[in-house]
């Protein structure tokens, strides 16, 4: 209550301060200086810009110095007139603005008649001359052109110079070096971010004809916005007159080449038609919207056949299958004890029949090479499926009541699924998989004078992706007979997961069963005042945020999950055949989570003309941003101090009464001083200050501009939520060398009856901060023939980051790790999290670029960059004693990225240099015709070895004198990296650079030692437009996507212990996945627009 009613103090404030206010605005401004021929400024010089498609007007009048400013102002081209008494008219055409574009208009008025007038011609802005930030656009043209071939947005992402996709499977971009949960993405100024993690909800930018143009700025955003990264989508709106489209792209297996790594060429037809229509809103006899009412609505899916999917996995073959090893080397033991097995031969009798089944239901026998010689990806087919359909429409409607105010909404639907093989396996079968996205907002905005000027917003973002597998795990249980499961295993998809460590055979695993699935349903409403005044331009607002976050996901080890090593026979497979894991794990069946939180954000800027070729940006920004509640208390962490677990009052009944009597206090929050229901302190220290200027020492067309400024995370810490001791779970078992006491069927030791150890929610440090990263740029612009010069330092740093380390580990050495004092020695691994990592990002970028002018275009940039750090949200060291130890190469950051695109009209035709006055037959041959291409490099990413055995170091929790097995880093002996000449994708470094960790001690290899392929991508298109009439024209293109079908490959396996596997390449296209790496894809589209 308390902190409800500080808020409505807040905004109450606010709203006495002006009668409105917004955050994330996606309008654009026009400012500027009147002056006179002799450079005098002239105040009261009446200025109106005029939107050309919907003939919205907005005005303003020069103050006493002879600023303007002309703010929210939709994107789109523009005429501008200036007039005053005794001076001739100042005319701009073709100013064309994009969104969150400030664009600076000097006006010189001429002494003369008012009948007469100037005209100047402006085009699209070229530099960036007000403010510090660091950006791009895209307009509908370059969307629709660019031959990416994809209907998504994301790989239009990678033309900006600085973003990459992050690495890891992680669904974000970095923007200069920004970390996961530092950026957002919005579409009309509300957010589609999931609210949990920092990333997107990407289904609903999944296909672009809705989309006017998307605007990414990654350095130094003004105080308006709150994150390192920004990406603006504007959507299409209507226009007094009506148009639309009608489209279809098409792609065959004929468009498609063969990965150098499949059988054949990818198979299936995939067909995505759409439509597009917008308008004046009229209604004969009812009502005329002409230019005050427009709608805009589109249709867009993906249709096809049958498609064809690679699964290309290690599996064992057919002497190991039926014990035979005598190919190996290795000296085969008996598991339970009796020595050297004659001939490396398991006999028949000793094989488990666990083992037998579940090899002859799961793993199929290999189809390429040797069949009697184990090697990577000995198996190769291509499994058809069937295609994943999709399919999503927007809305949109317009309003202006008067010249002083308008309204629009927007709302977007979208489905899309998933039924792909899983686990690289033909027996495991397909995911069932359909994901619900949704949109809305609504934004008002309304001029209360000449220099007020208000917007609110409302609006939210809605996801659900719940998931299936093809497995049922009871099934499975009765299939194998398996024991040792928790009790009251539900009827859901799931399997026994096996894997297996030192050898390279693929794991069997499918993806979780889940309902709801990472359901968020995240909410804004944004009020933002503009005020004018003197050389001011001053922005104040507020953004409140409501996230609702529902998941029930159940745990990959609900129905068993085992890894097999070489610890009782020598060899892993022989293990197996056994039935002797190493590690073993079991899970309790997941209960719902249902999670809130609200956060509150407010700034204030200033932009200050300080001179007439100096503008000084200076803002701040605060926000708060309270911890989650979750509806029925069942979250939890444990406190250090005093030993105990605390969790939400009333909670109590709550927690499972399988928790051991006696292993742990459990105690409600206020009993124990924390707050009754986040359990965690509000970091309320959060201000962000902003600061940038843009400096014309010499004239219009050379700025200098520097920035600096201090971006907080975009989403707070969540603590431990679903599981114990609401659910509980168990730390792995490690089977004690030599007494296998876990064997097949049984999946994990008998507890008789009761649980002993389970494992405790995560702890924190009670007064945990929200990381904040600092930004900044110095950059020199310069614009000539047409085109825009950028040459930028940016740097990027994160300060106070979160990191988790395990508390309760023991001191790392030769002891093992059941005679070592821990600081709790009744509980396995406790993750403690704190602040304290970070980062340090520096860039060189150069950028030259050229707005489409006279049927040409083309933009290219090069960003050379380092990245040093440690760890981020999620990441652990390896020793828990040592974070240090972290430090190094950023692996997702490329040392170099260049990027480059082209847009050209061939020169031919009506209208054109050549062959312009030729018959209209003829001109419907030979005119028309535009080409586009893009070229992307990405240097080598950075990859860090890792090897799998025996825990060196004693810290991994057992309850035997049995080393668990770990993944660590291993000894590093020399340059792993090969000469070009000797890197293969059978051999692509030198795994002999490498070695087990010595016993006691860490291993010396650092992060990213190992440089992984470079990409080089080259992708072409050529259209064909034909002119019906002035207005409908028909267009057929041909586009690529790795034209010269380059192999540009994929990560190589960095296990050392995966014999056979390690340093081998089993694919392409993965590295620099934004640029379409894979091999050559083309396809075929038509539009038909009016």
């Amino acid at each position: 209550m308390r902190s409800l009613t500080l808020v409505v103090c807040l905004i109450a404030a606010l709203a006495a301060f002006s009668p409105s206010a917004n955050a994330q605005t996606t309008f654009a401004s026009i400012t500027g200086t009147v002056t006179d021929a002799g450079g005098a400024v002239i105040p009261n010089v009446a200025i109106e810009a005029t939107h050309v498609r919907s003939n919205y007007r907005y005005s303003v009048v020069s103050n006493d110095s002879g600023s303007y400013t002309l703010a929210q102002l939709l994107e789109g081209d523009y005429t501008l007139r200036a007039t005053a008494p005794g001076f001739q008219e100042f005319f701009v055409q073709n100013l064309q603005l994009v969104a969150r574009d400030v664009r600076r208009i000097d006006i010189q008025m001429q002494v003369g008649a008012v009948e007469t007038r100037i005209e100047v011609s402006a085009g699209a802005t070229l530099i960036e001359t007000e403010t510090a930030r660091i950006g791009d656009s895209k307009g509908t043209a370059a969307l629709n052109a660019l031959p990416l071939n994809t209907r998504s947005l994301y790989s239009f992402l990678a033309l900006t110079p600085g973003v990459v996709a992050a690495g890891g499977g992680v669904a974000t971009r970095r923007f200069a070096g920004s970390r996961l949960n530092q950026s957002d993405q919005s579409i009309d100024g509300i957010t589609v971010s999931n609210g949990l993690d920092g990333t997107q909800i990407s289904p609903l930018v999944g296909y672009i004809e809705s989309f006017e143009e998307v605007r990414v700025d990654m350095a130094n955003n003004t105080a308006d916005m709150a994150s390192v990264g920004q990406v603006t989508i504007v959507s299409k709106s209507g226009s007094n007159e009506f148009h639309g489209s009608l489209i279809t792209y098409y792609t065959t297996p004929w468009f498609r080449a063969r990965n150098p790594f499949a059988a054949q060429r990818p198979g299936g037809v995939v067909h995505q038609p759409g439509f597009t229509v917008g308008g004046p809103v009229k209604l004969p006899g009812l009502y005329d919207g002409t230019n005050r009412t427009f709608f805009f609505g589109s249709f867009e899916t993906s249709r096809g056949s049958n498609i064809l999917q690679l699964l290309n996995p290690s599996v064992p073959i057919a002497p190991w299958r039926a014990g035979d090893f005598s190919g190996l080397t290795t000296t085969i033991r008996d598991a339970f004890g009796s020595g050297p097995l004659p001939g490396n031969r398991i006999p028949a009798s000793q094989i488990n029949p666990v083992s037998q089944r579940y090899q002859d239901r799961f793993y199929p026998l290999p189809n390429f090479g040797d069949p009697n010689v184990f090697s990577a990806q000995n198996y190769r087919e291509q499994v058809t499926r069937p295609f994943d359909p999709n399919t999503y429409y927007t809305t949109r409607v317009d309003h202006r009541f008067s010249d002083k105010s308008f309204i629009f909404g927007r709302w977007t639907w979208n489905r899309s699924h998933s039924r792909a093989f899983e686990g690289n396996l033909p027996t495991v079968g397909r995911r069932w998989q359909t994901r619900d996205t949704r949109a809305l907002n609504i934004s008002f905005t309304q001029t209360i004078s000449q220099n007020l000027i208000s917007e609110s917003r409302w609006g939210y973002a809605w996801n659900d992706n719940p998931r299936n597998g093809a497995v049922i795990g009871s099934e499975i249980v009765r299939e194998l007979g398996l024991v040792g499961l928790v009790p009251n295993i539900p009827d859901i998809n799931g399997l026994l997961d096996v894997s297996f460590a030192g050898i390279g055979i693929q794991r069997v695993n499918q993806t979780p069963w889940r309902h709801p699935g990472f359901l968020n349903f995240a909410q804004q409403i944004q009020q933002h005042v503009n005020w004018y005044r003197g050389n001011h331009s001053i922005k104040s607002g507020f953004q409140l945020n409501r996230v609702n976050f529902q998941d029930q996901n159940t745990s990959d080890a609900l129905f068993g999950r085992m890894q097999f090593s070489n610890r009782f026979t020598g060899h892993p497979y022989a293990d197996f055949l056994y039935g002797t894991p190493t590690n073993m794990n079991r899970a309790f069946p997941p209960i719902l989570q249902d999670r809130t939180r609200w956060s509150y954000e407010f700034f204030v800027s200033d932009d200050w003309k300080v001179t007439p070729t100096l503008t000084v940006n200076l803002g701040m920004r605060y926000e708060w941003k309270p911890g989650y509640v979750e509806a029925r208390g069942q979250q939890a962490v444990f406190d250090i101090d005093s030993g105990r677990v605390i969790i939400p009052d009333g909670a109590r009944s709550a927690v499972s009464p399988l928790v051991p009597a006696g292993y742990v206090d459990i105690v409600e929050a206020s009993q124990a001083g924390y707050p009754s229901k986040t359990l965690m302190d509000t970091d309320r220290n959060n201000f962000a200050p902003r600061i940038g200027l843009a400096w014309r020492p010499m004239g219009p067309n050379t700025v200098l501009r520097a920035g600096w400024g201090v971006f907080y995370d975009v989403v707070p810490r969540a603590i431990s939520a679903g599981g114990s001791p609401f659910v509980l779970n168990e730390p792995q078992f490690t089977n004690p060398a030599g007494n296998p006491i876990v064997v097949l069927p049984r999946v994990f030791p008998d507890q008789g009856g009761a649980l002993t150890t389970i494992g405790l929610p995560a702890a924190q440090r009670r007064d945990i901060r929200i990381p904040f990263s600092m930004q900044y740029n110095l950059t020199l612009e310069h614009q000539r023939w047409d085109t825009g010069f950028r040459l930028s330092y940016v740097g990027t740093n994160t300060r106070q980051g979160e990191w988790g380390y395990n508390i309760n580990a023991p001191e790392p050495n030769l002891t093992p790790f059941v005679d070592k004092a821990r600081r709790f020695q009744r509980y396995p691994a406790i993750t403690y999290v704190s602040n304290g990592a970070g980062h340090q990002y520096h860039s060189m970028q150069v950028e030259v670029e050229r707005r489409w002018k006279n049927g040409f275009s083309y933009q290219w940039s090069w960003n050379w960059a380092r990245d040093i750090g440690d760890l981020e949200r999620g990441q652990s060291p390896e020793n828990p004693f040592d974070r240090q130890r972290e430090r190094g190469v950023w692996l997702d950051i490329p040392t170099h990225r260049v990027t480059g695109n082209v847009m050209y009209e061939l020169p031919f035709g009506k209208g054109k240099q050549f062959l312009n006055s030729t018959s209209k037959a003829v001109n419907h041959i030979v005119g028309g015709w535009e080409t586009s291409a893009i070229y992307s490099y990405y240097s080598g990413q950075f990859m860090t070895p890792l090897w799998t055995g025996p825990d060196p170091v004693g810290i991994a929790f057992t309850s035997s004198r049995t080393a668990p097995n770990v993944t660590l880093r291993p000894d590093h002996l020399r340059n792993a990296n090969l000469p070009a000449g000797e890197q293969s994708t059978g051999r692509w470094f030198d795994v002999g650079a490498f070695a087990p960790p010595q016993a006691g001690s860490f291993g010396t290899a650092a992060r990213g030692v190992i440089i992984g392929p470079n990409s080089h991508v080259l992708n072409f298109g050529l259209m064909k437009s034909i002119f019906l009439t002035e207005k409908t024209r028909l267009r057929a293109e041909l586009t690529a996507t790795n034209f010269l079908n380059r192999p540009n490959y994929s990560l190589p396996d960095v296990n050392i212990a995966n014999a056979g596997t390690v340093g081998v390449i089993s694919g392409v296209g993965d590295t620099s996945s934004l640029d379409g790496s894979g091999a050559r894809g083309f396809r075929a589209g038509l539009r038909f627009e009016w």
